[in-house]
């Protein structure tokens, strides 16, 4: 049996469950498993001997990959590649497909597309997800990373599959997140959704969704039927006002195991099917307070911020500058991204090969111009394959730092992320290479008419 190569971005959509601390002492090299992918094979270079090893991982009664056989002080990658093709081939004969670890009932196997409602009941867009071929890849990685994530309200399922389907949906893509920076997390407390711990440092992270509003006749606004810039920022400002005040009033700071550190509230755009796309320029001035605005003088651009000390639109009316609010100090920074949505799964599903092979994504938007002379955003367009197209997580991730926090936020500990602060009067960005701002994913397929989300 020769063994198949598996891409890196493949086994590491398959062992979603192995802890970050390995990437401590050994380096992973190259990626293997079966033909079938019952079993998975890694080989690791030691940090501090400076010798090679090989780790095989199986399923277990979760249908979580974890390792069942490990050898290490093999004297160069060679003879630790044979022996683990010897391994593999071993396992491949044997048939086994199950690797019971003796503490799996801890819970039960996260079967995510196993419906826990009546068919009538279903959410439209998680119906899409589960039956749509041109989702396959979203709904294989999906499934997969489920597998190694905990439920502590039990009612997930539920809520995933009815009416909590974009807040569930966020708050799977930020423990995708999390687990790809190399946070350990811990699902077992109730609040905040996520212990996380890195370098000894433990942080806090509650999921917050803008969601629509309710009632009869309400009045969507968005850049197409509101052309006043300023009143369409005041107008953002509220919604996200309106979900970050409900979480602050939760005061997570105060239990006992939250105390003495970093909170973040972690917040993402789904009150309307497009908002995710243009609000996230007016959530930075509502966190700060400030507008701003780039303008094209003979000295070359110059950013004007204004303070702002209240959002009016319509009858509603609320103070700016959620970080200068009482209690706002407790809460270290605010997350945003517009990326926790299926499309961001579709892509990073095909990126690991999951799906209908005959699946075709483009990805056209804009990202921000590194060039101090552009006014605008450059354009983008990228076709989603295995061999030339990379994405991340963390991809579109902003953090924004509160100046009034009691407790600061290490950067470090979310390095791919964009970083904002707000020093002497001025906003200030460190942004990656490639940060893109707005984009959609048209997704063409031979089974189906041609589709396309909208994505960040």
């Amino acid at each position: 049996m020769a063994a198949k190569i598996l891409t890196k971005p493949r086994f590491e959509a398959l062992a979603f469950s192995r802890q970050p601390a390995i990437k401590n002492y050994c380096d992973e090299r190259e990626w293997y498993s079966d033909q079938d992918e019952n079993v998975l094979g890694v080989i690791t270079w030691d940090k501090i001997d400076h010798d090679w090893g090989y780790v095989v991982l199986g399923r277990d009664e979760r249908d979580l990959f974890r390792a069942i056989e490990v050898e290490v002080s093999v004297p160069d990658i060679e003879t630790a590649r044979s022996k683990l093709f010897m391994r593999l081939s071993y396992y491949s004969v044997t048939g086994e497909k199950v690797f019971p670890q003796g503490d799996e009932t801890r819970q039960k196997k996260f079967e995510i597309f196993k419906l826990a409602v009546p068919q009538e009941q279903l959410n439209p867009n998680f119906r899409l997800l589960r039956e749509s071929n041109g989702y396959s890849p979203a709904k294989e990685i999906i499934a997969e990373i489920a597998h190694s994530f905990e439920d502590p309200d039990g009612n997930y399922l539920q809520q995933f599959q009815t009416t909590g389907y974009d807040a569930r949906l966020w708050e799977l893509y930020l423990y995708a997140f999390l687990h790809e920076i190399d946070f350990v997390i811990d699902r077992r407390l109730k609040a905040p959704d996520y212990l996380c711990k890195k370098y000894d440092q433990m942080v806090f992270l509650e999921a917050v969704t803008v969601n629509p509003t309710q009632g009869n006749d309400v009045h969507e606004v968005s850049p197409e039927t509101e052309p006043d810039r300023n009143k369409l920022a005041d107008y953002a400002a509220i919604k996200f006002g309106s979900a970050l005040h409900s979480k602050l009033k939760k005061r997570y700071w105060e239990l006992e195991h939250v105390k003495d550190n970093p909170l973040i509230f972690a917040i993402a755009d789904f009150h309307q099917p497009h908002s995710m796309l243009w609000t996230q320029p007016y959530l930075m001035e509502y966190l700060y307070g400030v507008r701003e605005r780039i303008m094209k003088t003979d000295q070359g651009l110059q950013r004007l911020a204004t303070p702002i000390s209240e959002h009016i639109y319509g009858e509603k009316r609320i103070p700016s500058g959620f970080f200068s609010q009482p209690d706002a100090e407790n809460v270290s920074a605010v997350l945003f991204s517009n990326s926790g949505t299926i499309s961001k799964f579709n892509r990073m599903g095909k990126l690991a090969g999951f799906g209908d092979p005959t699946v075709k994504m483009i990805r056209v938007g804009k990202r921000y111009d590194h060039d101090k002379n552009k006014l605008e955003p450059a354009d983008f367009d990228l076709e989603i394959d295995q061999k030339s197209y990379s994405e991340t997580w963390s991809e579109g991730v902003s953090i924004f730092h509160n100046p009034n926090g009691k407790i600061p936020l290490q950067e470090e500990l979310f390095p791919l992320a964009a970083h904002h602060y707000f020093r002497e009067g001025r906003l200030v960005s460190y942004l990656p290479d490639f940060f893109p701002m707005a984009s959609i994913t048209h997704i063409l397929t031979l089974t189906e008419d041609p589709q396309s989300t909208e994505h960040k």
